[in-house]
C-alpha cells in the first residue's frame, strides 16, 4: 500500500498568499511557478525589479533596492495581513529572521524560535522530524528544552497526536565525558517530570537506536521511542546540518522546513535545497495554517 505523502499538494483546503523576500532569483522563481501551476498560492515578490521576470495575475512585484528592503516589506506585509506566509528567497537567512524578530513587528510567540525540518525518507515508514539543523548553534538544556516543544507542535500540526521524542548523541547511556548524552539525559527528565501532552522523550540515544528497532533490540534497548522515534532533537547545528545533507542527498528524502515560535509561517530552506523540496517547504506550511 503507497503512503500519503505529507507533501502532496491535493490535501491543501485554502489558498494563501505568500511574501517572498528577496524574489530575484532563478530557482525562487520556479517554485512560484510551480505554486501557480499546482494553484495553491498568490504571490507577494519583494527584490530587484529586473531580475523577477515572472508574470501573472496571481502575482504582484514589488521593487525594492537592497535586501534589507526586501526583507523589512516582506516581514510587513505579513504583518499587516496582506499575506499568509513570508519565504526567504535570495538574501540570507540572519538577515530575514532579524527583520523578523524586530520587536515593533511583535510576532515572537515562544522565547525561542528553532526550525524545524520533515522529512519523507523511501526507507523510513512515516515521517521524520528533525531539530534544530539551522538556527541555534550548540543549544543548552533550557534551549533544547524549548526546541523540543517547538518540534512537538509541529508534529501535532502534522496529525501525529503522540509524538515520540528521540534526544540525540553518539551513545544510549550518560557518559560525563560526552556532554551532549548528559544534556539529552537531562532534557528527557524534564519532559517525564513536566511532559508536553502525550508526547514521549527519551534520551540520551544514538542515532540508530532511535529509527531502528533492530538496533535498539540488539543493544537491549525498550522503550517508547526507541526504534520508531517521529522526532529526532540534534545535539548541536553540526549534527543537525551533516544529517539533514545526509538525508538529502544520500537518502534521497524530500525534506520541507519551517520556522517555529513565530506568530505566523516563517519558510527559510537552505540555499542548496532543490526547487522540489522548496516546494514541499511551501506545501508543508499552507497545510498547517489554521491548525
Amino acid at each position: 500500500m503507497t503512503r500519503k505523502s505529507i507533501f502532496d499538494p491535493a490535501g491543501l483546503r485554502q489558498k494563501v498568499t505568500v511574501a517572498i523576500a528577496g524574489a530575484d532569483d532563478p530557482i525562487i522563481l520556479e517554485v512560484v511557478e510551480q505554486a501557480l501551476e499546482l494553484g495553491i498560492a498568490n504571490f507577494l515578490l519583494f527584490g530587484r525589479a529586473e531580475g523577477i521576470s515572472l508574470r501573472s495575475p496571481h502575482v504582484k512585484i514589488v521593487a525594492t533596492d537592497s535586501e534589507q528592503e526586501a526583507a523589512e516589506k516582506a516581514t510587513e506585509a505579513v504583518v499587516n495581513k496582506r499575506a499568509d506566509v513570508l519565504m526567504k528567497g535570495n538574501l540570507p537567512t540572519g538577515l530575514i529572521l532579524k527583520t523578523v524578530l524586530k520587536r515593533e513587528y511583535e510576532l515572537r510567540e515562544r522565547a525561542l524560535l528553532s526550525h524545524v525540518s520533515v522529512f519523507e525518507i523511501p526507507a523510513y515508514d512515516k515521517p521524520l522530524i528533525v531539530s534544530d539543523v539551522a538556527m541555534n548553534i550548540a543549544p543548552t538544556e533550557e534551549e533544547q528544552i524549548q526546541i523540543t516543544h517547538n518540534a512537538i507542535r509541529v508534529a501535532q500540526k502534522l496529525g501525529i497526536e503522540r509524538p515520540k521524542v528521540a534526544i540525540l548523541s553518539a551513545v544510549e547511556k550518560e557518559n560525563p565525558k560526552m556532554r551532549s548524552s548528559v544534556q539529552a539525559a537531562q532534557v528527557a527528565a524534564y519532559f517525564k517530570a513536566f511532559p508536553d501532552g502525550d508526547s514521549r522523550v527519551e534520551g540520551p540515544l544514538a542515532f540508530d537506536n532511535a529509527i531502528s528497532k533492530t538496533a535498539a533490540l540488539h543493544k537491549n534497548i525498550v522503550n517508547d521511542v526507541a526504534g520508531d522515534a517521529d522526532i529526532l532533537i540534534v545535539p548541536s547545528i553540526e549534527a543537525g546540518n551533516i544529517l539533514y545533507k545526509s538525508l538529502v542527498f544520500f537518502a534521497g528524502a524530500r525534506v520541507g522546513g519551517i520556522i517555529a515560535g513565530v506568530k505566523v509561517p516563517v519558510i527559510i530552506a537552505s540555499r542548496s535545497d532543490s526547487v522540489d523540496n522548496k516546494l514541499a517547504s511551501l506545501i508543508l506550511t499552507v497545510g498547517m495554517i489554521g491548525k
